[in-house]
């Protein structure tokens, strides 16, 4: 399988740097739902949580997706940037189900929401929108924390965050991830 613009060698040095392995509890209840960022007459039919906690050696307590998998956020300069078309290739948004329309956290985890997206709604947190990385192959990775790339640097969300939300501003459209990466830049996209 060929990668658009990411050499086989980025994908193997990606996966051998900066990878925390965690054990992913979830909490044994979701806490109420918050509400969304507009009025909506649809209600949740699904209890489960979208958004749960796992405690990681270098993050500490740190938001994870239902599976396990870390979510991120992307800034420039303290304001959001929104991942968009080929950004969301790499940094999938975490996308409510179908059906569902609240955001629930598993006990503990506040300050959810959602926002119109690409493809339904997206799972914010205290008014910033949720990723995973396309790296990320195991519950507990954090591969994608300090790449910058996108028009901004993407950050673990870290449990229990009571950070104001940043404004948001529109991604620049900017280069896929190119074969020579650090551990910092990510190949410089």
């Amino acid at each position: 399988m060929k990668l658009p613009a990411l050499g086989l060698s980025a994908l193997l040095t990606l996966a051998a740097c900066g990878s925390s392995k965690t054990s992913v509890t979830p909490a044994a209840r979701p806490s109420a739902p918050t509400s969304t960022t507009s009025t909506t007459k649809k209600t949740a039919t699904s209890s489960a949580p979208v958004v749960m906690t796992a405690s990681t050696a270098k993050f500490g307590s740190v938001l994870v997706d239902g599976k396990g998998m870390t979510l991120y956020t992307l800034t420039n300069g303290g304001k959001q940037v929104l991942c968009t078309g080929q950004c969301a290739s790499f940094w999938p948004p975490l996308l409510l189900p179908s059906d569902t329309m609240t955001a629930l956290g598993a006990s503990g985890v506040t300050g959810l929401g959602t926002a119109s997206a690409a493809g339904g709604r997206q799972v914010t947190e205290n008014g910033a929108r949720l990723y995973r990385f396309s790296i990320d192959k195991a519950p507990g990775d954090t591969n994608g924390e300090g790449i910058s790339s996108f028009g901004g640097v993407w950050h673990v969300v870290e449990a229990g965050s009571k950070a104001t939300p940043p404004p948001v501003v529109t991604s620049p459209t900017t280069a896929p991830p190119s074969a020579t990466t650090s551990s910092t830049a990510y190949g410089g996209y």
